[in-house]
């Protein structure tokens, strides 16, 4: 006697990159009701069961996991489609929602953080050269 199938629901996960990735090999994963799959950049389809809530975290896996952003997809919730936008810093989250409305988080704090590396770079150099 074969088991009843749940009802099942495909899940379209869109993925952006950014322009400038500071870490390119380092490709996000998603993890469905805690288990992990790869995303990888673009658009992936996963199958998810269609009669119950389904947790939804994407993050980016490198020396520590960083850029986490999670949804709670409920029965009924049609399409499925979500977008995950990775964010500029490992200081930042990410950010995963519809499509469209997600956006990349953390280039401000880059910007400051290399300028002060940069002005820092230039004081070493002007105290090597002129002090």
């Amino acid at each position: 006697m074969p088991y009843p199938q749940p009802p099942l629901r495909t899940l379209v996960l869109h993925s952006r990159k950014l322009p400038a990735i500071l870490t390119p090999w380092v490709v996000p994963v998603v993890l469905l009701d805690g288990q992990q799959f790869p995303l990888g950049w673009g658009t992936q389809r996963y199958t998810i069961p269609a009669d119950r809530p389904v947790h939804v975290q994407c993050e980016m896996p490198f020396i520590i996991r960083y850029g986490k952003a999670a949804v709670v997809l409920t029965p009924g919730s049609e399409p499925a489609q979500l977008e995950y936008s990775a964010p500029a810093s490992q200081w930042t989250r990410g950010q995963l929602g519809a499509p469209g409305t997600t956006k990349t988080t953390g280039i401000g704090f880059n910007v400051v953080a290399l300028t002060f590396v940069g002005l820092l770079f230039l004081g070493v150099i002007g105290l090597t050269v002129f002090g």
